[in-house]
């Protein structure tokens, strides 16, 4: 059960004393915040940001959950406390694309953003009044009461120093600091707090009773569900029912799959936390979240095992040695072994987030499978190859696709591979469909398509649906006599002689016959062996001549005949065979030049 096992994180979270926000509030990113007096006089214009990476990035703060708004009137929605600059404080954006429009169309644009950012202030304006109504012995609350009733203070602001870097961010969030507080904003006070909880209370006791799904018992059923924010554009429910199509015996909305507020409290904040955190990764459309039932430090290390890191690669090559490394030791093992490890792949759309996988497993055998992935990838490489040993999923992937843009693959491909990571099951007939594709239409092999073809081969060998072959190694394997790995090496040994006898080729049979040779090797290799006599009567070294036609007299001789065609899976050995020994060639060259 999804739900369960979210609400579970939630609870473990905040067991633990992890900043897990109690119900009615939420962490918000305030890049700036505004310091006030008692009075209500403006101080500062405080800047909460801090480098990560190459940008920066302002501090979260707990404040009242954000409201839902949509529609033409959203601008009668606000928020407590805290919201963008236009209700703060009544500052219009910017007009988009001035460059391309006339001076009456600015004007307009700029007439209509000031009338929106008005209206919007003055419910930001009445949500304080309303607040300080209900709360008038709070000084925080006073003091942006009358903060906001005072334009000149408001001024202040704009004109501050900090203000220029706060208008740059479109949409930036403010909030209120009194400068008496070292820390807590006017919307963390107690009796802020104790008011949002009375309200929620309030709700509560006129909502519809009902047994809850997660939980299991008798309470009040959440109608909607809070919006998860990370995966669509906009933020946008897990669970929702928008049509009355999918509606039955007179129930609508949340109450035809009832789950109870609490629950959909704990299980909403707890995806929207593990959707901000490091146990995030994205490959393509899909976005995952994983978590562990106890805390293990695989939680936040398999979004890196298997996404990588962007601007530190290196960072994802010692990951994977240190999963290598732990499995040794037993790190994952006991007492770890049983404890429950939950992967949720989700995409977006249009009216809600669409689940493309769920994993529940073990520690260990998570670990275990991730290990198995990387073993399965292993391809001999040069020792300057700049290839590293452990390539992330992103990459690989990349490979399938013109330009490596993962947004070209099929949506389903990415999850079905991820799947297959996750649960060391075999990998999609799709992946090597498109791998060879990739092949015929580049007239080549990289280093990435083969990884996955090995991976794909060796786990449909172990599955049993290619009994007939034995698992692939990662360099290459003289006694194999698979008739599509022996005419992958023949071609490349028939590409080598070329090469030999004429250096300065503009384009190898590589280039022109991988297709037609991978495919149908009767059209080609008649010719393509003709061709090579009269190449190796060019190439001026004896030995070298002589050996290359011995190892090509060896591979021939192994292969009865030349088969009209190749299926899928030969055409996927004909790509390894022809890899690996393009990379024998290659380590016997770097061998002799040390020499």
């Amino acid at each position: 059960m999804i739900l369960h096992a979210l609400t579970q994180y939630y609870q473990r979270m905040a067991s633990l004393g992890g900043d897990v926000a109690p119900e009615g509030f939420e962490y918000k990113e305030l890049p700036f915040i505004i310091v006030i007096d008692e009075q209500g006089r403006f101080v500062q214009l405080e800047d909460t940001r801090e480098t990560q990476g190459k940008k920066k990035v302002g501090r979260k703060f707990l404040v009242p959950k954000g409201l839902g708004r949509s529609g033409a009137k959203s601008y009668e929605v606000s928020n407590i406390l805290w919201d963008h600059y236009g209700y703060v404080l009544g500052v219009a954006k910017e007009v988009d694309g001035v460059a391309k429009k006339d001076p009456e169309q600015i004007a307009s644009e700029v007439a209509k953003n000031q009338t929106l950012a008005d209206n919007q202030h003055h419910s930001f304006i009445k949500v304080v009044d309303e607040l300080h109504h209900a709360i008038s012995d709070d000084v925080g609350v006073l003091a942006v009461k009358r903060f906001l009733a005072n334009a000149d203070e408001i001024n202040k602001v704009v004109q501050s120093d900090n203000w220029a870097e706060c208008f740059k961010i479109k949409g930036c969030n403010l909030s209120f600091r009194l400068v008496s507080e070292v820390r807590d904003l006017v919307c963390q006070s107690k009796s802020v707090q104790a008011y949002l909880s009375s309200q929620k209370q309030e709700t509560s006791t006129a909502g519809q009773a009902g047994i809850c799904l997660v939980t299991g018992q008798k309470t009040t059923i959440a109608r909607l569900h809070n919006a998860i924010k990370g995966v669509n554009a906009k933020p946008s429910p897990f669970t929702s029912v928008n049509l009355s199509a999918f509606e039955s015996y007179g129930k609508q909305q949340g109450y035809i799959f009832p789950v109870g507020e609490q629950a959909m409290f704990e299980y909403t904040t707890a995806l929207n936390m593990l959707l901000d955190s490091d146990n995030r990764f994205r490959v393509g459309d899909v976005t995952a979240v994983c978590w562990a039932q106890k805390p293990t430090p695989l939680e936040t290390k398999v979004s890196i095992l298997i996404n990588g890191i962007k601007d530190n690669p290196n960072a994802h090559i010692d990951e994977v040695k240190g999963l290598y490394r732990s499995l040794y030791k037993g790190v994952y093992k006991e007492p770890n072994a049983k404890d429950k490890f939950y992967v949720l792949g989700l995409s977006p759309n249009s009216a809600r987030i669409v689940v493309r996988f769920w994993h529940e497993t073990t520690v260990a055998a998570l670990s275990e499978n991730i290990a198995t992935w990387y073993d399965d990838l292993q391809m001999v490489r040069g020792e300057n190859s700049p290839y590293p040993p452990f390539m992330p999923l992103p990459r690989l992937l990349g490979n399938l696709v013109l330009d490596g843009k993962l947004e070209n693959l099929p949506p389903d491909l990415i999850a079905s591979v991820t799947q297959s990571v996750l649960n060391n099951r075999p990998l999609s007939v799709g992946l090597l469909q498109l791998a060879l594709r990739r092949n015929k239409a580049e007239q080549k092999i990289t280093h990435g398509r083969a990884c996955l073809i090995k991976a794909y081969l060796n786990r449909a060998v172990r599955c049993g649906s290619l009994s007939h072959i034995k698992e692939l190694d990662m360099s290459l394997d003289k006694s194999r006599e698979d008739i599509g790995y022996l005419l992958g090496r023949l071609f490349a040994v028939l590409e080598k002689i070329q090469e030999e006898a004429n250096p300065n080729l503009n384009a190898t049979i590589g280039e022109r016959y991988f297709g037609s040779a991978s495919s149908t090797p009767i059209s080609v290799f008649g010719t393509l062996i003709r061709l090579s006599k009269h190449h190796l009567a060019k190439i001026g070294n004896i030995g070298r001549r002589v050996n290359l036609e011995k190892l090509q007299q060896e591979i021939i001789a192994k292969i009865n005949q030349f088969p009209s065609h190749l299926n899928i899976n030969q055409q996927g050995l004909f790509s390894i065979g022809y890899y690996h020994q393009k990379q024998d060639f290659y380590v016997k060259s770097t061998d002799a030049d040390k020499e």
